[in-house]
């Protein structure tokens, strides 16, 4: 029987212009397909019926038979590609797809048939082609092609999932080239990208080898020490600059490079106790080389405040000439029907402002214990504001409105800007919140310096 796959195409646009459509319209249209003989078209849209209402009998009926038909068709298929001989993996995926569609109608209420014998068959050519495929992967493995070799034996889980050691090679052809890459990259002192690769082969598989001594290794010999010295204040103001030098510490450590080591203030302080160096001594670049090289660290971190500003704002109000709307009833003298006018009447109302305001500015340098080069160089200045601008009102707050050229002002854009006033925050921020973010704000900033300077330096 001539099934015309050549009107596939055809059939698909079909599908999509009725894809609004009910149930029971493609039930009809696949009945109308199946007289004209097309029964694998037919079968796609009873399934489609069947699959939008379960409970549609024709279109059940329908894909039975040519569902049936179409099943076969797809066996004869893998028979062929048995006959032949040679083309196991092409015999393997059509029964595959005949398997496929058999469940795809099962899900849509429908059971078609696939002889016993069909799936004896299948048994036996697809061991046939695993062996086949163990074997190409295993030249391919002895080849050192890695990649193609994981290709192969994925393809092999997929048929055979426990098939002798299929899986474990796909494994070591995953993880081998990325092993072997990572002791390249720790050989040649790209000791950052060979951590990564690593990483990578611990992530799939944490006993591979000697890969957690390698890691280790990249990172011992890549790990770059900073020593974040006690900032300074151009104002003595020593509490600022303790707290900048720890919120730089903080942003630092959380940037969770592991190749960023930072030495935290107590063993600083232990250090420099021991060297009975006081921490409001440490200014000068002489003294911190000396002092950073007892901690072992590559730089030092310095630091001073160069303006610290807390701008504390005045709560000013002023009073403002506005409106209060109201409703009049009037009476129609000739046929004695009451209505209502709108009229307004003068009022004041008062507005009110305040603002904080905090400034910092912080010059900081990243010096080289091992060149003397200054690394980084930068100054973080930042700026953090907050204000409250509100209007207050005795009377009717929704009626009132603001004034504009002597009148009411009834503009849409009037209206809102009054309702925002009245409705508008009337806290500001205290100056202890606006601390706190310029201190993130140029901490975060350092951090991010410091560690683009350290990707550079550490590939």
């Amino acid at each position: 029987m001539r099934t015309y796959h050549h009107l596939a195409p055809a059939l698909v646009v079909l599908i999509a212009l009725c894809g609004c459509s009910g149930s029971k319209s493609f039930s009809n249209k696949g009945e109308k397909l199946d007289s004209a003989g097309l029964y694998a078209e037919a079968a796609e849209l009873y399934m489609q019926a069947a699959q939008r209402n379960p409970k549609n009998v024709d279109a059940k009926i329908g894909l039975k038979k040519t569902g049936q038909l179409l099943l076969n068709d797809k066996l004869s298929a893998f028979f062929k590609n048995i006959a032949v001989g040679g083309a196991k993996g092409d015999a393997v995926a059509a029964y595959q797809d005949a398997k496929n569609y058999q469940d795809r109608a099962r899900a849509a209420g429908v059971v078609l048939d696939i002889p016993d014998s069909y799936k004896t068959d299948f048994d036996k050519v697809k061991g046939e082609h695993v062996v086949d495929l163990y074997n190409e992967g295993q030249a391919l493995f002895e080849k050192e092609d890695f990649p193609a070799a994981e290709r192969v034996f994925a393809r092999i889980a997929k048929l055979e999932p426990n098939y002798k050691d299929a899986s474990s090679l796909q494994n070591v052809a995953y993880l081998e080239p990325l092993y072997r890459l990572g002791k390249n990259e720790l050989e040649t002192g790209n000791y950052r990208k060979a951590y990564a690769q690593f990483t990578k082969v611990l992530d799939k598989n944490s006993a591979y080898k000697d890969v957690n001594t390698l890691r280790q290794e990249s990172l011992t010999k890549g790990q770059f020490t900073v020593a974040v010295l006690p900032f300074t204040c151009t104002d003595k103001n020593s509490t600022m600059a303790a707290k900048v030098q720890a919120h730089s510490m903080t942003a630092l450590t959380e940037t969770q490079d592991p190749f960023l080591k930072i030495v935290d203030r107590e063993n600083l302080e232990r250090i420099l106790e021991e060297q009975r160096l006081s921490l409001s001594g440490v200014v000068d670049e002489q003294t911190a080389v000396r002092v950073g090289n007892l901690m072992g660290a590559q730089a030092v971190l310095m630091g001073t405040v160069v303006n610290y500003q807390e701008v504390p704002g005045q709560l000013r109000r002023s009073t403002k000439d506005g409106f209060e709307a109201y409703r009049v009833q009037q009476v129609n003298r000739e046929t004695g029907e009451k209505y209502f006018i709108t009229r307004y009447k003068p009022v004041r109302y008062s507005e009110f402002y305040q603002e904080n305001k905090v400034v910092l500015s912080v010059n900081y340098r990243l010096v080289s214990l091992e060149t003397g080069e200054v690394l980084v160089s930068s100054v973080a200045e930042k700026e953090a504001e907050d204000h409250a601008y509100y209007a207050t009102y005795d009377g009717n707050k929704d009626a009132l409105l603001p004034m504009a050229n002597g009148i009411a002002d009834q503009s849409d854009r009037g209206r809102k800007q009054i309702r925002s006033l009245l409705n508008g925050p009337r806290e500001v921020k205290p100056l202890s919140s606006l601390m706190n973010d310029v201190l993130r704000s140029a901490s975060t900033n350092m951090a991010s310096d410091i560690q683009q300077e350290l990707s550079r330096k550490l590939p």
